[in-house]
């Protein structure tokens, strides 16, 4: 390892928690995660560090061969474009605590069906937001060439859900639903650093989060309007990453991370005055996913050209989350990112992927519970592609 300069290759690696998964809405597997839940900006070594990033999502899912209740349909683009914020403040005190306050938008996306289809008492736009505010901290301690460091945090972490119908019954019909909720979020692991090697080791397990949904639905067709009440929860995580020096200027890097998408099964929505709990057969609405857990896996490398460049690539795999209500298949994502430093604690990051979401083919035609969907539909779907862009700046003093 003699030769590495540490900080360096540090702050190469450090934009391989850009290169991650890359989950749209309705488009790309691993369920609505849009892998912003990560925490990699507490691990500066400089006593005050800042970020702000954007990344712009472009997902071109279409789906094709649709038909159910209603007959056959034309071919839709199911999802579209979207951006999603960050920033971070980490400030370090001494060699034994860092902390980290940070905004992520961890879940979310949109999907955009439009009123030319057949299908749009199912849905015209659906989308799903959220927003984390967190504190993040790292307790360390010496252990032989490195620090051995005990991370926890916790977020405050708001969602909200949308989704617009139309009914072509007579002169036609608008319903819409929307619903969101605020809970807390927790989040525990353990990190090795060996600053000299570049090498950073970490486990850290995101918790998952309830959500008590409230809000309102109006449906002149149900007919329903006023205010309805649902559950859902949003998985908990486990993520391994791994980064080291392993020549003069390069790093490689990688990440394993498994979600418990399972949990993530059904949303009915139930009109408030229930005297019982809300269950699918008195939903006026709602969101119905039946996930399976998921598997995401990143490699990569990083290489310092000089002191004010680097570059890093990185090949992810998202194991798909549908069990076949949603299109959440498999997808294949390459990335690559530059870092230019034009001063010293100056870092201008900008980069992108390209993906392909693995064919496959979907039905909404029975809800949880055997119940028949009334607006229910199958659709196939081929290997569709999906990008992003990235930018994002870093001051550290």
């Amino acid at each position: 390892m003699a030769g590495i300069r540490g900080v360096g290759i540090i702050r190469a690696a450090s934009l391989a928690g850009l290169l991650v998964a890359c989950n749209p809405f309705a488009a790309v597997a691993g369920g609505y995660d849009t892998g912003e839940r990560d925490w990699d900006f507490l691990f500066q070594q400089d006593a005050v560090s800042v970020e702000s990033g954007v990344r712009y999502i472009h997902p071109d899912r279409t789906l094709k061969n649709i038909t159910g209740s209603f007959g056959p349909s034309i071919d839709v683009s199911e999802a579209s474009p979207f951006t999603i914020y960050r920033a971070s403040a980490t400030l370090k005190f001494g060699d034994k605590l860092r902390c980290m306050g940070s905004y992520r938008e961890p879940w979310g996306g949109h999907a955009e069906y439009g009123q030319n289809w057949t299908y749009t008492g199912s849905a015209t736009a659906q989308h799903f937001s959220s927003e984390d505010y967190g504190l993040t901290c790292a307790v360390s301690m010496a252990l032989e060439k490195g620090m051995l460091s005990l991370v926890g945090g916790y977020s405050w972490q708001t969602i909200r859900y949308e989704l617009d119908q139309f009914f072509a019954v007579g002169p036609g019909f608008t319903a819409t639903t929307r619903v969101e909720d605020s809970s807390s979020a927790w989040r525990l692991g353990l990190a090795y650093e060996i600053p000299e090697y570049a090498l950073r080791a970490s486990l850290i397990w995101n918790s998952a989060v309830d959500y008590d949904m409230r809000g309102t639905v109006i449906n002149p067709v149900a007919p329903f309007a006023g205010p309805v009440a649902g559950s859902i929860t949003m998985p908990q995580s486990v993520e391994a990453k791994f980064q080291s020096g392993v020549a003069p200027g390069w790093l490689a890097f990688g990440a394993v991370k498994w979600t418990d998408w399972s949990v993530a099964d059904n949303m009915p929505l139930c009109s408030t005055a229930l005297p019982f709990a809300c269950t699918q057969p008195f939903a006026v609405s709602g969101l119905t996913l039946l996930f399976k857990d998921s598997w995401t896996v990143t490699l990569g490398a990083a290489h310092q050209f000089s002191e004010q460049f680097s570059l890093a690539g990185s090949l992810t795999w998202d194991q798909g989350a549908t069990q076949g209500f949603t299109s959440q298949t498999d997808t294949w994502i390459a990335g690559l990112t530059a870092v230019l430093t034009p001063a010293k604690g100056v870092e201008f990051k900008l980069g992108g992927t390209a993906g392909i979401m693995t064919s496959g083919s979907l039905s909404t035609m029975t809800l949880p519970g055997g119940i028949p969907n009334p607006v229910g539909y199958t659709a196939s779907f081929g290997n569709d592609l999906v990008y992003s862009l990235n930018g994002s700046a870093v001051f550290r003093f």
